[in-house]
């Protein structure tokens, strides 16, 4: 069965990591790779003596554009050396999704690397996309013209609106699977998601369920579980 790469040390500015191979769930063959972080930009203290301390409580800092570029570049860097599966998924907080300078940043930090940036998928949640402004489909815009590939966390809330011109921007969906029969909502995303042509990503998934979950559209899984 599939394991994951061993972590990359962590810095005081960039979170360790690992990479999380995303499988077929009938073939378990790995298809591209998850990055899961240790903390994320809104773990971290922003303000006061504990920042100070920590991070450097410089204003360039505090910027989520400045946070996720640095980290997509350490990000590019481990995946060239260490793996070949593309594209690496990485989750991107909401701040930096609403910043105006995330995308012209990713898109300079990628460039330092040897990566593309149709190698890297930025995660979104999909609280995110509940924003009563555009400014969500506006960085997701942003970031689709410098050529990065866009997903969306459902595991925890699948209630924000994902109507046609927004579901043709996103390449994946990730979901819990032990929601989707409880949940009728969550049944309907993934079905909308398979027509527009995005590919579906389950979590706690067990390996028996493949044929199943495929009927269900859902093909790929992080770390399935195997039977007891």
């Amino acid at each position: 069965m599939p394991q994951s790469y061993s972590p990359s040390p962590s810095t005081p500015q960039t979170p360790a990591f690992r990479f999380a191979p995303v499988v077929h769930l009938q073939t378990g063959e790995t298809a591209n790779l998850y990055v899961e972080t240790e903390r994320r930009f809104e773990d971290r203290a922003v303000f006061g003596p504990r920042a100070q301390a920590l991070f450097g409580a410089i204003e360039e800092d505090r910027s989520p554009a400045v946070w996720l570029s640095q980290h997509l570049e350490t990000v590019a860097n481990e995946a060239h050396e260490r793996t070949i599966e593309r594209p690496v998924i990485v989750s991107a907080p909401l701040a930096s999704l609403i910043h105006p300078d995330t995308a012209m940043l990713c898109d300079a930090a990628i460039s330092r690397t040897r990566l593309c940036p149709q190698e890297i998928c930025l995660e979104v949640s999909d609280a995110a996309l509940a924003l009563p402004s555009k400014a969500a489909q506006t960085g997701i815009e942003a970031l689709r013209r410098c050529g990065f590939r866009v997903s969306v966390d459902l595991t925890r809330s699948w209630t924000a609106p994902l109507g046609s011109s927004l579901r043709l921007l996103l390449d994946s969906l990730r979901i819990d699977a032990r929601r989707l029969n409880e949940a009728p909502e969550l049944n309907k995303r993934v079905e909308a998601a398979n027509a527009s042509g995005m590919y579906v990503i389950a979590e706690n998934a067990p390996w028996r369920d493949g044929d199943y979950l495929a009927s269900l559209g859902v093909d790929y899984g992080i770390r399935p579980r195997a039977d007891a």
